[in-house]
């Protein structure tokens, strides 16, 4: 039950800022400021540490914690996907694509929530097309 409500609270605020990038409601600045502060928030770490390192280490990094690797994957993957859109190079935007699909490669299948695997299974199709 906590894991659920930990993962539902994280949802909303990371969509609610996807909402307000899709809207052009943030600058590029402030949309890397706001996901720094939600990964600090969740995963102990800013996202900006996080990028500079290779996906596999990040998961590597997750799974040394040895706590909530699924969830904190699929935050990551979630980041990766919001700077993704408004990245303004395109092999900047491919490159957070890709680490973005292999973050949400690693949570797929880890027992979480229908709910949640639902959301991870349609950002895999979404990424297909990419």
């Amino acid at each position: 039950m906590i894991r659920r409500d930990f993962m539902l609270r994280m949802i909303d605020q990371v969509a609610a800022l996807v909402e307000r990038i899709l809207k052009g409601n943030l600058s590029s600045e402030r949309v890397g400021m706001e996901l720094d502060a939600v990964s600090a928030e969740w995963i102990g770490l800013p996202s900006s540490i996080l990028l500079a390192l290779p996906a596999e280490e990040v998961i590597r990094l997750f799974e040394d914690s040895d706590r909530m690797v699924a969830e904190k994957c699929f935050l990551m993957a979630e980041v990766c996907r919001a700077l993704a859109l408004v990245a303004a190079d395109g092999d900047e935007r491919k490159s957070l694509l890709r680490k973005s699909r292999c973050l949400y490669d690693r949570t797929a299948g880890a027992g979480l929530e229908s709910e949640l695997q639902s959301r991870i299974d349609g950002r895999l199709i979404e990424l297909e097309r990419i």
